[in-house]
């Protein structure tokens, strides 16, 4: 290997076997090539392609909007397949970002091990799973738990809806905004259940950067890298209306 690419959003460490040496002839140390672990935390990076899909879902609702105000019909059911596909993208990489900040953060907090075999013979669902851990991690109780802990059941349902669909066939149901029948998914994938999840992740990750009260080093640690990151991408303080700097979410969809 020539070397080792370092970028500033990536965490280095020495391991514990880093520094090889060897004690030559003559009693002095010869040290050997350093080795480094390298991660790169893709929880903001997932969060931020989320927020680009939110922006072209909402381009593509209102393109469905004008189209159903009309009578071509084959412009009615290609504008409500565009937001659906910007929006199910939209919702599954908002879920990606919390399965990586919750793997990022299970590393580091001090989970007991009775209660992982507890899971894992339970077979416990991800979404308890991860509010758990992040109430271990950041010392949630209250309210707070509880809102956290259904946001996240509510997210992971339509990233499951979306990642594992169903091949059935099943009765249209009514469209809430145009008052016809349609496939269900046509109706949970749309721009105002992406934005709902999407500000959710947003807020989630945020909050816990910047407010949240670490349990322990390693957490505090982590909490502060992902917070300036978080301020580097602008996405803490971002409005999520505006539109994206670039098309590369919409371009993805091609």
């Amino acid at each position: 290997m020539a070397g080792i690419f370092i970028t500033k959003r990536m965490t280095v460490a020495i391991p514990a076997s880093g520094i090889p040496y060897t004690v030559g002839p003559d009693g002095n140390i010869v040290l050997g090539a350093m080795t480094l672990d390298v991660h790169f935390d893709v929880s903001p990076t997932w969060l931020e392609l989320a927020l680009e899909h939110l922006a072209v879902a909402k381009r593509r609702e209102g393109e469905r909007n004008a189209a159903w105000t009309g009578s071509d019909e084959d412009l009615k059911a290609s504008t409500l397949e565009r937001e659906f596909e910007a929006s199910m993208q939209a919702i599954v990489a908002a879920a990606i970002a919390i399965d990586a900040f919750y793997s990022s953060v299970r590393k580091k907090a001090e989970v007991p091990e009775e209660l992982v075999t507890t899971w894992r013979q339970n077979r416990t669902s991800r979404p308890v799973q991860v509010a758990e851990v992040l109430r271990i991690a950041f010392g949630l109780a209250g309210s707070g738990f509880d809102a956290l802990r259904e946001n996240l059941q509510e997210i992971y349902r339509y990233r499951d809806l979306a990642t594992h669909p169903s091949g059935d066939i099943k009765p249209a149901i009514l469209d809430s905004e145009l008052g016809v029948g349609v496939e269900w998914r046509f109706q949970y994938f749309r721009h105002a259940n992406a934005d709902l999840a999407v500000k959710t992740t947003m807020r989630i990750l945020s909050e816990l950067a910047t407010f949240g009260k670490p349990k322990n080093e390693a957490v505090h640690l982590y909490a502060e890298m992902l917070r300036q990151r978080l301020e580097q991408m602008g996405i803490v303080t971002r409005q999520v209306d505006d539109e994206p700097a670039d098309a590369s979410a919409e371009q993805r969809q091609a």
